[in-house]
């Protein structure tokens, strides 16, 4: 009788240990954090943004998992991918990847690959093109630029600007200074034609040329400087 009462006891010890390990282990697990590490290709700006979203998750409840951490850095548009590690004690690791932007979209606020709107944690240092619009959407806006580049950079023109007006349209800036006006339709076309005179007459006499407009049905019109429209005319061209 005595040995059973000796094994029922032990047995109660010996579960009030393991469940006493168990809250000390959740305890490891969820428990306040004290050490916070961030790792990832990001500058001091958008390290600083994760740690305060870290800090605002935990500051939101005593008990807070490695889940809910990662899903509060998510929630920032300019992260691509997180990951997030628990440590014992009290400390947790995270390892972010920054979505890249393709162009500038506005004012402050950037485009990446797929059109997403990315508000970026400071200015972004990249060397990017400028993209505004009057009322085309980010998606398709993307496209646009997207293929206008591939269709102009065999002539080793590179878009530094984009516009849309909504009386006038697209209106395209080239890194070499060069701008045209594509109006509102058949874009593909026009551009197309653009470069043709761009490769045949354009091309090495940038400097001269003080606008073109491409919203001609058959051709483009090419606003020359003083000095060459005054050379053009003296010899009856």
């Amino acid at each position: 009788m005595l040995s059973r009462s000796l094994s029922t006891l032990t047995a109660i010890v010996f579960l009030a240990l393991a469940v006493q390990s168990v809250r000390v282990a959740w305890g490891y697990i969820s428990g306040p954090l004290d050490l916070v590490r961030v790792e990832g290709d990001l500058s001091e700006g958008e390290r600083t943004v994760v740690i305060a979203a870290l800090y605002e998750a935990m500051s939101k409840r005593n008990v807070i998992s490695a889940r809910a951490l990662r899903q509060e850095i998510a929630n920032i548009n300019w992260v691509r991918a997180v990951t997030v590690r628990r440590t014992w004690p009290n400390s947790v690791h995270v390892a972010v990847n920054r979505d890249i932007p393709t162009v500038r979209w506005g004012s402050n606020e950037y485009l990446n690959g797929k059109g997403d709107i990315l508000s970026m944690a400071e200015n972004y240092s990249g060397d990017l093109p400028w993209v505004s619009t009057a009322h085309t959407d980010s998606a398709t806006t993307i496209r646009v630029f997207k293929t206008f580049s591939a269709l102009v950079e065999r002539s080793g023109l590179r878009i530094t600007e984009m516009e849309e007006s909504r009386t006038l349209g697209w209106t395209v800036t080239f890194a070499n200074g060069l701008s045209v006006a594509m109006g509102k339709k058949d874009l593909l076309q026009r551009l197309r034609r653009f470069v043709h005179v761009y490769e045949e007459i354009l091309q090495g006499n940038e400097n001269h040329v003080v606008g073109a407009d491409a919203r001609y049905p058959n051709g483009v019109a090419i606003e020359w400087d003083v000095e060459t429209s005054t050379s053009m005319a003296s010899r009856g061209l």
